[in-house]
């Protein structure tokens, strides 16, 4: 399965794709003492080479799945031009049949990268993906037996020493034992929970068609966020808290859509103008069972009527199946919000039927209308458009 490789940043490390420029970089990286000595690094990489690289070898990882390299990026001195540092990589990556799997993690940092916490930074980065975004199980550090400074970063990062595996190494040419430490999701979790140097936090991708962009929630947004949730019509037809004020914004920021992407459970997106960044709402995916999904939404009375709810759902429908592979989506929406359903229907979700009294309007049972659509599914109207625009209460 395709994945489309997203940018990541803590506000200090940015990890994005390889781009042409890098291609000095890179080869440097490879060309460098300590990553030849201890990664098998080619020391003879060109700059040539490295761009031949960067058009064939690293993108098809990232069609088939199975390889996924980061270039990691910084600014080197304060307010100084950012520039790539060295690279960070989920690789062997296994995808399981209920959406988990394993991969190894593999980083090369440049010498003007390291001393600085980069490459920790970049590692927190990359293991925050692979266990919110791709919803890996356990990932894997192998490192030759003798690379203190390797080991060092794999347990500052959470990782714990599996097993010494004898001649299964290499320094310097020469065969050597081998360390191999492991990460649970479970310890990830407790390891960005406990107090640390670090305020480690889980990596909520970017994603943008040009006009929107789905991004993580800040506390610039809670303004916005409080008059979406007192709007009459995010009362009527979604479940909000009623009066809604900023002490519940910023829990919901700072705490429960942290806790989302956490555990893996409910996973939210700010979407925003792509030009401004100026909020429209929100757009989550609801993952309480394997393969599946819910999807949830809420955009302001400014964002009605432009598609931005189209697009930002689009663009959530797309990462769902192309880099969570899921297999199912379902959108429910109360009767008779039509609005909700004639949406869902735009992006090719099929009715399944309408359950009476399954919906709870505020401690009074409503019908609801359940649609699904599946990844292989196209994602436009199955058929003409039956029902009503919008529907008073």
């Amino acid at each position: 399965m395709a994945i489309v490789p997203p940018r990541l940043s803590d506000g200090v490390t940015l990890l994005r794709a390889l781009e042409d420029a890098d291609a000095p970089a890179y080869a440097g990286i490879h060309r460098d003492p300590l990553n030849v000595k201890w990664a098998r690094s080619d020391a003879a990489m060109t700059d040539e080479t490295a761009l031949e690289q960067i058009h064939t070898a690293i993108p098809a990882g990232w069609t088939h799945g199975t390889s996924l390299r980061f270039a990691v990026v910084e600014a080197v001195e304060p307010g100084g031009t950012l520039h790539m540092i060295g690279t960070v990589s989920l690789h062997d990556i296994f995808r399981a049949a209920d959406g988990g799997g394993a991969a190894e993690v593999g980083i090369k940092m440049a010498a003007d990268g390291r001393g600085r916490g980069s490459a920790r930074r970049a590692v927190e980065l990359i293991c925050g993906y692979a266990f919110g975004t791709l919803r890996m199980n356990v990932l894997h550090w192998k490192t030759t037996a003798g690379n203190d400074a390797s080991r060092a970063l794999a347990e500052k990062s959470g990782f714990v020493l599996a097993a010494t595996v004898p001649g299964n190494g290499h320094v310097d040419g020469r065969l050597a034992d081998s360390w191999v430490l492991s990460q649970t999701s479970e310890q990830w979790t407790a390891h960005t929970d406990a107090p640390a140097e670090l305020d480690v936090r889980p990596v909520v991708p970017r994603l943008s068609d040009g006009t929107v962009v789905l991004r993580a929630l800040t506390l610039d947004d809670a303004d916005q966020l409080v008059a979406n949730c007192l709007d009459p019509d995010a009362v009527r037809w979604t479940t909000v808290p009623l009066d809604y004020t900023e002490t519940d914004a910023r829990k919901f920021i700072e705490e429960i859509t942290l806790d989302g992407w956490r555990t893996g459970k409910t996973l939210t997106f700010a979407v925003a103008d792509a030009a401004t960044n100026r909020l429209f709402g929100t757009v989550d995916l609801q993952c309480k069972d394997p393969g599946t999904a819910a999807v949830g939404i809420l955009l302001g009375t400014d964002a009605r009527g432009t598609g931005a709810a189209e697009r930002a759902v689009r663009l959530l429908i797309d990462y769902a199946f192309d880099q969570l592979n899921l297999g199912y989506l379902h959108w429910t929406a109360m009767v008779p919000n039509w609005a909700s359903h004639k949406l869902a229907w735009k992006l090719g979700f099929a009715l399944e039927g309408t359950v009476r009294g399954d919906y709870n309007d505020r401690g009074t049972p409503a019908d609801r209308w359940i649609l699904t659509l599946a990844a292989a599914d196209q994602r436009t109207p199955a058929g003409p458009w039956t029902g009503q625009v919008r529907a008073n209460r």
